[in-house]
């Protein structure tokens, strides 16, 4: 897993081919990255992610990719790469103008533009360095403006509950005992902090998160030691105030949602064009059937070696595991995530579907 204040950088490009180079060579050397296929997604991912760099196609969806770029520069100055496949000089000129700080023409060579992206991380702005955007699952902080989000939807926290949150944050994970907790609160309080404090601190910022302490999705307790964060990899839909539908629709990779028994519930629009399925077709199918899944050797993955089955046995989460899925013009090279996602009813599967550039079987 990377760290959480590792860069977080956005793509938008409408041409899934070139983005997904733009996104390899990113991931490469270390980076979070989120791609967006449509300008308003672009602008609202740059409010709602916060990333450390933008890389903006401005030609996406016949222009409007300059409304990205606007919103990156109007958002805390987001540094920001403009892409010109047209090596159109005008186009360089006004974006420099719009306040760009790097253009980059055709042919354009990922790797010359993750270099460009880490320069621009190194050299920093003053505004930005020091002053992270912390982010785990759906929650995300951003410490120079002093604002936390959930799910998109701000949530107001003391300034004891927001150190608390950021030191969590910035553990990654690790359990810090309440001596530690105690320590970075004890400036913040008229009453010297205690024990009974921080758990009285940590019990409200759990319920201004919308946690739950009996299934965590944030912060969970270490009996008695202290706190740590929740793992990262259960997305809950629910008391997020947005319909959880609509937050895999919005998502720029193909999502599928199965059950207990690998029935597919739900598949997002990025699903039916991967895979040339009609949305419609998709729900009541079993997972299997549908994608034929095949390891890299050419080997179905079916039965006891169903990458879902693994992860519904208890064998823990999967992350990008290269597979062969039954494309519509032959077999599909892919990356496949598995995380759960909490609803009525009880727990589902969603499953992650990244294409690779890859060769055939």
């Amino acid at each position: 897993m990377r760290p959480l204040d590792s860069p977080l950088v956005l793509i938008v490009e409408e041409e899934p081919r070139a983005a997904e180079a733009l996104a390899t060579a990113l991931r490469v050397e270390g980076h979070q990255v989120i791609v967006c296929r449509h300008a308003v997604d672009g602008v609202n991912a740059v409010s709602f992610h916060r990333p450390s760099v933008v890389v903006v196609d401005v030609a996406t969806d016949d222009g409007r990719g300059w409304d990205v770029l606007a919103a990156a520069r109007d958002r805390g100055r987001i540094p920001a790469i403009v892409v010109d496949r047209e090596g159109d000089p005008s186009v360089r000129r006004a974006a420099y103008v719009a306040g760009a700080d790097d253009v980059i023409g055709a042919p354009v060579d990922p790797a010359e533009v993750a270099a460009r992206v880490q320069a621009l991380i190194r050299r920093g702005r003053p505004e930005t360095r020091g002053d992270p955007v912390l982010r785990h699952a759906d929650l995300l902080m951003d410490v120079a403006a002093h604002e936390v989000r959930v799910g998109g939807l701000p949530v107001t926290l003391t300034a004891q509950q927001f150190a608390i949150l950021r030191v969590l944050l910035e553990a990654h994970g690790a359990t810090l005992e309440r001596e530690q907790l105690i320590a970075r609160t004890e400036s913040l309080g008229v009453e010297p902090p205690s024990d009974r404090a921080i758990d009285l601190h940590v019990t409200r910022l759990r319920r201004r998160l919308g946690d739950d302490a009996r299934q965590p999705r944030y912060i969970e307790s270490v009996y008695g030691v202290g706190y740590r964060l929740a793992p990262s990899e259960t997305v809950h839909a629910s008391g997020l105030g947005v319909d959880p539908a609509s937050l895999l629709d919005a998502l720029p990779d193909a999502v599928l949602v199965v059950d207990g028994s690998l029935e597919i519930r739900f598949a997002n629009d990025a699903a039916a064009r991967l895979l040339a399925v009609p949305r419609a077709a998709f729900a009541g199918q079993q997972c299997g059937a549908l994608l034929q899944c095949q390891s890299c050797a050419g080997a179905s993955l079916s039965g006891p070696r169903c990458f879902g089955h693994i992860v519904l046995g208890g064998h823990g989460q999967l992350r990008d595991a290269p597979a062969f899925l039954r494309g519509p013009d032959g077999p599909l090279p892919v990356t496949l995530s598995y995380g759960e996602l909490e609803a009525k009813g009880g727990a589902l599967l969603t499953i992650t579907i990244r294409p690779r550039e890859d060769a055939a079987i």
